[in-house]
């Protein structure tokens, strides 16, 4: 690709199927779950599925990168050292990790990507795990594009990743033990609770209620659909879809969605940048990102504007607002809908009840402004606003098969010679594959034009290949008549041996690890947020310089500890920002999730709130 920078577009997939979605949607990189060890303990894939999937996204020049971004333990280890060596004879590209341990396990040549649960949020960090070898660095989502912009100053070789659509945990990744503090469930062992989707109450340290049964901590969902060019102008290579856990539809319509805004992009930037994979994807649906599951969209701390990043309301997709209701006729609504909203029998709305909580339907037909469904709800009173969450016509033509086809440009040479014919078949990744055939029992065609036609019509038919074909070129010399099954035929196979070519291919890293780095001074002293879990873990961190070394929280919970750090801010939300919106002083504030008791700390110098565990509520 010369001396353009190569832009990767990395979707989700949470399982084989997804990840074909991804591929056929224009994905250029695929992340997924391993048997085990991925940091979302119910996305786990065989090593049959992944590879698959790796033969599948070869075809393209797309790669695969496995999950094992957990921590592990020492027993654990014994284990992943054997899965190594099975991801990568199957043909998957990348090892996304968290557990610094495993460095020090027998490791395959293929690259290592710093998962963001390591805590990449300082130039420091980011060029350690340069100099030790990372081909990649997953950056925490808390970032600004001016923080982004100081990390690339001082990253010599790895590639720079960061998520631009889906969830958004509240604390910082890596970083977070609310779930481990409450249910001994670790985030950082794939098994998160997700503390922060329940209600909560916040008060006062006097006991005022600022706050009772909402969801502060449910932070609204991801969207840099705009920032996407400012991004790579900072310094950003890997732009990542998060979703692991989500439908085919998600994984198509989002896909499909930020590949058609990244190739406009590259399109009016051609002298600066390409694409990291082949092929071209085309849709017979409108992607909308409105139309998958979100909580309401921010851009987070991006511009370091800061805001309410989280959604009060509720931390389940709301919808859009497609209509009010007029009258309540018992399973018939009478419904004024808004201008150019279409609405489809099978449609799922959402709406805010009486005490306020959201509550759905599905709707069982829809003429005339009347809804029907399939029971009475007394709670649809005159006024009610509805949200559609499922746009029930959208996901059919999602999910068509034929929504969304990948294909590769392929150029056939067609030659004669005195004894034998020709056919080089070369695509746009470069491959070509040449096969022949001989003319013994040939004989001379009485119509040239007839057999020319008849040739170039035959190797166009590519039918379900990945293939389309862009030019063929034919040269005769003695014009040998050729059977139409010996046309397909070539065709066939040379199609057949492409793909082989393709599938066989892997690209080994050649980064090699250099464990003599140092780790910078901000990581001298992380004590348990080390999340130090095993032995190798432990180890490395000792001989790298850390100073503080203890065991994970997940081994021993410490007491009144910090378990989560978060730029989200409740102070600034309730007025309280002794910087930016202080409508009232700022008091010592408590959170309450079911019937543990958090004390806030804030950390103004860098903006960051800190929950602190103050045990049961007595």
């Amino acid at each position: 690709m010369n001396n353009k920078t190569s832009i990767e577009l990395l979707a989700p997939a949470r399982d084989l199927s997804c990840g074909i979605a991804a591929v056929d949607c224009g994905a250029d990189a695929v992340y997924i779950g391993g048997p085990s060890f991925g940091a979302r303990v119910n996305a786990g894939n065989s090593i049959e599925d992944l590879a698959k999937l790796c033969d599948y996204a070869h075809q393209f020049g797309v790669k695969i990168h496995v999950t094992l971004n957990t921590i592990l333990s020492d027993l654990e280890l014994k284990n992943v050292q054997a899965l190594l060596y099975d991801l990568y004879a199957i043909g998957v590209d990348a090892l996304i990790i968290q557990d610094l341990g495993i460095l020090s396990l027998d490791l395959p040549p293929f690259e290592l990507h710093a998962s963001t649960q390591q805590n990449n949020s300082t130039p420091e960090k980011a060029r350690f795990l340069d100099q030790l070898g990372f081909s990649q660095i997953v950056l925490a989502r808390e970032l600004s594009i001016h923080e982004i912009k100081e990390i690339k100053k001082v990253v010599k070789t790895a590639k720079l990743e960061f998520f631009v659509h889906g969830a958004l945990c509240v604390g910082v990744s890596g970083r977070c033990y609310l779930s481990q503090c409450v249910t001994n469930r670790s985030a950082n062992r794939g098994e998160c609770a997700q503390l922060c989707r329940v209600a909560q109450s916040l008060r006062t340290a006097k006991g005022e209620y600022l706050a009772k049964d909402q969801y502060l901590l449910s932070m609204r969902d991801l969207n840099n659909t705009n920032n996407l060019e400012e991004l790579m102008e900072a310094g950003v290579q890997s732009f990542k879809i998060e979703g692991r856990l989500k439908d085919e539809v998600y994984v198509r319509n989002v896909t499909a969605w930020y590949r058609q805004h990244i190739d406009q992009i590259i399109e009016n930037n051609s002298n600066r940048y390409a694409r990291s994979s082949y092929g071209r994807s085309t849709y017979n649906f409108i992607p909308d990102v409105n139309k998958s599951f979100n909580r309401g969209f921010t851009e987070y701390n991006l511009h370091e504007i800061k805001d309410n990043y989280a959604n009060f309301n509720s931390p389940k997709f709301v919808g859009t607002p497609i209509a009010k209701i007029l009258k309540n006729r018992g399973k018939e609504l009478l419904i004024e809908p808004k201008d150019q909203i279409e609405i489809h029998n099978g449609d799922k709305c959402n709406y805010f009840n009486s005490t306020n909580e959201l509550d759905g339907f599905r709707i069982s037909s829809y003429k005339n402004n009347i809804i029907e469904i399939f029971k009475p709800i007394k709670d649809l009173k005159t006024g009610t606003i509805l949200y559609r969450n499922k746009d029930a016509d959208f996901e059919k033509r999602v999910l068509d098969p034929k929504a969304a086809q990948r294909k590769l440009k392929i150029n056939f040479f067609y030659a004669e010679f005195d004894d034998h014919i020709e056919l080089k078949a070369q695509d746009e990744m470069g491959d070509q594959i040449l096969v022949s055939r001989s003319t013994q029992d040939f004989t001379l065609a009485q119509d040239q034009n007839k057999l020319a036609s008849q040739i170039n019509d035959k190797l166009k038919k590519l039918g379900t290949t990945i293939y389309e074909a862009n030019e063929i070129n034919l040269s005769f010399q003695k014009y040998w008549f050729i059977p139409i099954s010996k046309i397909n035929e070539m065709r066939h196979e040379a199609i057949q041996e492409l793909v082989k070519l393709k599938q066989a291919r892997r690209t080994n890293s050649t980064r090699k690890l250099d464990l003599s780095v140092m780790l910078p001074k901000e990581e001298e002293n992380l004590g348990y947020q080390a999340n130090i879990y095993n032995h190798l873990a432990k180890n490395f961190y000792k001989d790298h310089g850390e100073i503080n070394i203890e065991d994970a929280y997940e081994i021993n919970k410490k007491p009144h500890a910090a378990v989560l750090f978060s730029k989200h801010c409740l102070r600034y939300c309730f007025g309280m920002c002794e910087k930016r919106n202080n409508k009232r002083k700022a008091e010592k504030l408590e959170l309450i999730i079911g019937n543990q008791l958090f004390r806030l700390d804030f950390d103004c110098n860098r903006c960051m709130m800190i929950l602190r565990d103050q045990g049961k509520i007595k």
